[in-house]
């Protein structure tokens, strides 16, 4: 009686060239898994190069690891999705889904974002914090443990965080206070901060730092403390508050690394009192025009007409303003806003001089107040 054959496929007898080859067909969950099966396939898997891979991370109703080729035409995504507890959650498994079920998920999602970047020699991306209810456990506190104490992951590039429950603000207040990380890219949407307890507080530097509201957010002492490189923000900063952030950047003690930022003031600005102490000269708005590439859109361009230049005790020059000056486009000022301009920050009338510059009368344009709160550093 001749013996039965064995339907099963003898994949780990292969030789190893052609076993490369099977393994390359396999799309990145495919790699995972079977990379978890011994040490043997876990060095075949490393051998296995998917080009421009990146890992992200986002937080919600489980943590879910995402994969993706951004460089791809067709920019696919893989995803592990892992779940606190061993609930009955619908199970999910396609060629692009990987549902996994953990009742310590906080430190299993750390052992694997760390065996994906082994494995796929990846770049990590960045993080999307929106923290669901199911997400309120020990778990959370696991994780957090494991991003501050990863030295690989000395920066995060991109964070963003919102909230989809108005009541929720609280743990979001908790993640970012927790963090000890620097950043790199850092959005906070409207929905993060509608409570009074959300005075932002980052722990680390922030590159690039962007505040979706214009509602009192962040504090001198706070502002100093992450040394930004571009910002567009709300707050509480006051005339005297951006008297000392000038000064504390004149004299090189704070923020050297100020790129461009923007800011919208607790008052009215009143020049008299950011510019004492500063030396700053005054340029004519009606004959002095620079350019900065804006850092949140390559395409646009902001083109600023006069401006106060600030010179630090290097030689490098700041030039800070209102942004009712500030041009996205090649139109002519208005004699209405070249009249504000030596009103609010020469702090004298128009000389009635005529220059030879095109502007023209625009009897549309208002100075609104909340305009008159509205301040720009630039560095170039």
């Amino acid at each position: 009686m001749s013996r039965r054959l064995s339907r099963k496929f003898p994949l780990l007898r292969l030789p190893r060239l052609a076993l490369i080859e099977v393994v390359k067909c396999w799309n990145p969950i495919e790699i995972y898994l079977f990379s978890r099966v011994s040490r043997k396939t876990k060095k075949i898997s490393k051998l296995v190069k998917i080009p421009y891979l990146t890992l992200g991370l986002t937080v919600y109703q489980c943590y879910e690891v995402s994969l993706d080729n951004p460089d791809c035409w067709a920019r696919k995504h893989w995803y592990f999705r892992l779940y606190p507890g061993l609930r009955n959650y619908e199970k999910y498994r396609t060629e692009r889904y990987l549902d996994i079920y953990s009742k310590n998920a906080g430190k299993s999602v750390g052992k694997l974002i760390d065996h994906c970047l082994e494995i796929f020699n990846c770049e990590f991306r960045g993080m999307s914090i929106i923290i669901d209810p199911v997400m309120k456990s020990s778990n959370l506190n696991v994780f957090m443990n494991w991003i501050n104490q990863h030295e690989k992951l000395y920066k995060i590039p991109y964070l963003t965080a919102s909230s989809k429950e108005t009541g929720d603000q609280f743990y979001y207040n908790w993640f970012m206070h927790n963090l000890k990380k620097d950043i790199g890219v850092l959005t906070l949407y409207q929905s993060y901060y509608e409570t009074e307890r959300s005075m932002l507080k980052v722990n680390g530097k922030v590159d690039n730092l962007t505040l979706y509201s214009r509602k009192k957010f962040v504090d001198l002492d706070h502002l100093i403390r992450m040394d930004c490189v571009y910002t567009d923000v709300g707050g509480s900063l006051t005339n005297r508050d951006l008297n000392i952030f000038m000064k504390n950047w004149k004299e090189m003690k704070a923020n050297e690394r100020v790129g461009l930022y923007f800011f919208n003031a607790a008052e009215k600005l009143n020049w008299r009192v950011i510019l004492k102490g500063l030396d700053g000269e005054t340029r004519d708005v009606r004959t002095v025009r620079r350019e900065y590439i804006s850092p949140w859109d390559k395409t646009q361009i902001f083109k600023v007409n006069g401006g106060v230049d600030v010179t630090r005790t290097d030689g490098k020059v700041a030039t800070i303003g209102m942004t009712f000056h500030m041009m996205f486009e090649d139109e002519p000022l208005s004699r209405e806003m070249i009249r504000d301009y030596q009103r609010l920050i020469v702090g004298q009338n128009m000389d009635g001089q005529e220059m030879d510059m095109n502007f023209v009368h625009d009897p549309e344009y208002k100075l609104t107040a909340e305009q008159r709160k509205e301040f720009f550093v630039m560095v170039k």
